[in-house]
């Protein structure tokens, strides 16, 4: 996906969980913006095309993977450490 159609997928989200290195960046968009700009950097490699893998449920746009991530974006809540599915 091109530049353009990943800022479609932030423009139609309204929560966005963006792994980061280690972190995760967690945006409510009800809450704080997030800029174009921004997004892009989270979403678009220097190339262009958009960072994957990236998951879009509803309203839920998270970009990068780990488990307890994507137990967070589906299940609605963080697992403790060493908590599996």
């Amino acid at each position: 996906m091109d530049k353009a159609g990943a800022l479609a997928l932030a423009r139609a989200a309204r929560r966005l969980l963006i792994k980061v290195g280690p972190d995760v960046v967690r945006v409510d968009r009800a809450r704080n913006a997030l800029a174009e700009d921004q997004a892009l950097a989270y979403l678009v490699h220097d190339d262009g095309l958009m960072r994957v893998p990236v998951l879009v449920c509803d309203d839920l746009l998270v970009r990068g993977f780990t488990e307890e991530l994507y137990h967070e974006a589906l299940d609605g809540r963080v697992p403790a450490k060493g908590e599996t599915g």
